[in-house]
């Protein structure tokens, strides 16, 4: 069993035109518990998009999908460093 915790580091949905992000990961989250909400997130995030794809009022799915899909990259991102980053330094 992998004891790596998220970091805490990825941000996600931005504000306005700058860089800035509203939202963070929270660090400490065992990254197999994270890894799972990640899938869920994802399915979501697919589900509305293919719903998006067929329905004549896809436009009301598309920014829901955005922000799952945000959220997924942003929990994959933080996983990727708590996995990732400590080989670096070795």
């Amino acid at each position: 069993m992998n004891t790596s915790t998220t970091l805490g580091h990825a941000t996600f949905s931005r504000v306005n035109a700058t860089d800035l992000k509203l939202f963070r990961v929270n660090a400490g989250v065992p990254v197999e518990d994270a890894l799972e909400m990640v899938s869920q997130l994802q399915h979501h995030a697919n589900q509305l998009n293919l719903d998006a794809a067929m329905s004549d009022n896809g436009e009301r799915f598309s920014w829901p999908a955005l922000y799952l899909g945000e959220m997924a990259k942003a929990l994959i991102d933080d996983i990727n460093d708590a996995l990732f980053l400590p080989r670096a330094d070795t």
